[in-house]
């Protein structure tokens, strides 16, 4: 979720859903619209100060309510903090640093050299392994997401329940490749060629490197992390080397595009919940994950509420009446679990799902996203198709900066029209901007990290 700002979520939706213009005639209301919401008033103190961008507006009477059950449950009170966030001319982390709240949404990574890790480092956050420990909000969020946004050895802030996490797949429409052949794959990418034979289309739907998934590699920051937690040049390894030839390859063949409305035999892509196909084989690969602070919730170290502002956090992600107030407002209705609005048409919640984030056991609306009914089901998930980078709790960007750009600028190599030209270019740029001796650096960090 780099550059990412609330302000520009909405041109930025298809990476993680697409519009949905399903309606219902027959809804039911989530509350009784008689009934007034008027939570008794109390000094300051009393509320839990919740700083987050002021894209998300909710009503005096969502508030109300949010407030009544807060009370009348949990003996807690809520005040949203607004903090501007206009690109280029409001900073969020500035408004954030000077702000009194004592809850935060961290916001996005500014910049890849100022990644919200910085915030942390500089102490704006208080560390929560004490309070996680014994409490039920540790076990509500799968372990790996908890170990995406530890720093320095500890967790400062609450992992973002609408990460997609997604290993990169290889799609075969079962109307034009027979089933026994779809499933006679076994991973091997040269196979793919002779499977879209003479007429078929690839469809090729991975952004930048992303692709190095695929074979357990943490693309971050210019390199890549394999499996064994070690840190190397994309174009050194020699499966992406080969994954980036063979692609070329179709697309230079016209046998591939990156067109999502391509009638396509075969697909590779992360978000199959946007490929409008039905009759498919799916070969499925893990998604890798390493550090994640940017867009994830934390307590401020100047808080003098730090417990209470923990017991809140905990309450917004276990009391899911509380959790889609926040998310959707008060002026939805619900049916068969999905928020709609007073027009029959499904509620587009993703904002709220963001910054406060939340997911799990929340209302579905218009956005795609893999969602889960409860805890233990996302637990199960996370088990089974994401695993761990090695480099997890590193900060890798700084020194990196000039083989991010570089890596960055050439970021459709599949696509060139002069690939082997292009790629040895990029090969002695990377060595003129030193590679080796920063992927040695690297290595020497995530070692360091790895010993006891």
């Amino acid at each position: 979720m780099k550059r990412i700002t609330a302000f520009l979520l909405a041109l930025v939706c298809t990476f993680y859903m697409t519009g949905c213009n399903e309606k219902t005639e027959s809804t039911q209301s989530s509350c009784e619209e008689s009934i007034a919401y008027s939570p008794a008033e109390h000094n300051e103190d009393y509320y839990v100060k919740w700083a987050v961008p002021d894209s998300i507006s909710l009503s005096d009477e969502t508030l109300d309510k949010i407030n009544y059950l807060l009370e009348s449950r949990y003996d807690m009170g809520l005040r949203l903090i607004p903090l501007g966030d206009i690109p280029g001319e409001i900073d969020y982390q500035a408004e954030l640093k000077s702000c009194d709240a004592d809850i935060a949404f961290i916001g996005f990574d500014p910049t890849d050299d100022t990644p919200c890790e910085r915030l942390i480092s500089e102490g704006f956050f208080a560390p929560l392994d004490d309070m996680l420990v014994g409490s039920e909000l540790i076990s509500l969020i799968p372990e790996k997401l908890w170990e995406s946004t530890r720093y320095n050895g500890s967790i400062y802030t609450i992992p973002n329940e609408t990460s997609q996490d997604i290993g990169v797949n290889i799609v075969f429409d079962l109307d034009k490749i027979s089933k026994e052949q779809a499933e006679s794959f076994d991973g091997d990418i040269s196979s793919l060629p002779d499977m879209l034979g003479e007429n078929g289309m690839l469809y090729y739907g991975i952004d930048g490197f992303s692709f190095a998934e695929y074979y357990g590699c943490y693309y971050d920051n210019g390199l890549i992390i394999t499996p064994e937690g070690m840190a190397e040049s994309l174009l050194d390894n020699k499966e992406c080397r080969k994954w980036l030839s063979l692609f070329n390859s179709l697309y230079i063949s016209g046998k591939a595009d990156d067109n999502e409305n391509a009638d396509w035999s075969i697909a590779v892509a992360k978000d199959i919940l946007r490929l409008e196909k039905k009759n498919i084989y799916c070969y499925k690969t893990k998604a890798v994950i390493g550090t994640r602070c940017s867009a994830t919730t934390g307590i401020l170290n100047s808080s003098d509420k730090k417990q209470r502002a923990f017991d809140l956090l905990e309450i917004v992600h276990k009391d899911k009446e509380i959790a889609n107030l926040l998310v959707y407002g008060d002026g939805f209705t619900e049916k068969d679990g999905y928020a709609y609005d007073s027009e029959g048409e499904l509620v587009y919640g993703f904002i709220g799902k963001l910054i406060f984030g939340l997911d799990t056991g929340v209302l579905r609306g218009s956005d795609m996203l893999i969602s889960f009914e409860t805890a233990d089901e996302k637990i199960a998930y996370y088990d089974e198709n994401v695993t761990l980078s090695q480099s997890c709790g590193v900060d890798l960007s700084g020194e990196l900066s000039e083989v991010r750009e570089l890596m960055n600028s050439d970021k459709d190599m599949w696509k060139s029209k002069s690939f082997d030209d292009d790629i040895a270019k990029l090969d002695d740029k990377l060595k003129e901007a030193d590679i080796d001796t920063l992927t040695a650096a690297v290595n020497e960090k995530i070692k360091s990290r790895q010993q006891p």
